[in-house]
């Protein structure tokens, strides 16, 4: 592996019917450049795993990471980040809310500008929001107007999980969450 791969953490719970258009996608997005897309699942009966080994033409680049942090997509996130080999590591749904066809911008971005973070908004210039209950997506983009404007996040979209972070940047985070301090 070089030192400039893509990791794509994936987290999935019963994806069976989303996975495949996801993988493919991925795979068209990502085929010319070094990638791996990590699939984070939490529990051996998960409908994405068969979904995935009955698919005929599969992206050689999928690896798999069961979750042994405790079952949620924070954990199996979390898992996955521990797993990445990347230089940059991408978070994106198996929904299809998120298009893989700007991840290689959104990595290029946090490597020639030297980002710790860049995030995906379904807010700015060219982003859209697909799918989902009107008062949710409402709440949404409430939530980010008020942490842009009130709290200054330097993002119009902070409930995204649609982010590129650098490994660096990673390594040095510690990752808080009520679910963790629990466990602890």
């Amino acid at each position: 592996m070089s030192d400039q791969c893509i990791s794509i953490v994936l987290p999935v719970y019963n994806e069976a019917d989303n996975i495949r258009p996801c993988l493919e996608r991925l795979w068209d997005a990502l085929r010319d450049h070094e990638h791996e897309i990590l699939i984070c699942y939490d529990f051996d009966e998960d409908t994405t795993l068969p979904a995935i080994a009955n698919m005929e033409a599969k992206p050689p680049t999928i690896r798999f990471i069961k979750n042994d942090l405790g079952p949620s997509v924070a954990y199996a996130i979390q898992a996955g980040f521990r797993a990445a080999r990347g230089d940059v590591i991408v978070t994106t749904m198996a929904d299809l809310s998120d298009p893989p066809e700007v991840i290689v911008c959104m990595v290029e971005k946090r490597r020639q500008e030297g980002a710790a973070v860049v995030s995906g908004s379904r807010y700015m210039r060219g982003g859209s929001q697909t799918g989902g209950p009107y008062v949710k997506r409402l709440l949404s983009r409430f939530a980010g107007l008020s942490l842009y404007w009130v709290a200054g996040l330097q993002t119009h979209d902070a409930t995204t999980n649609f982010r590129a972070y650098s490994r660096d940047f990673l390594s040095q985070m510690r990752i808080e969450s009520r679910h963790l301090r629990e466990r602890q």
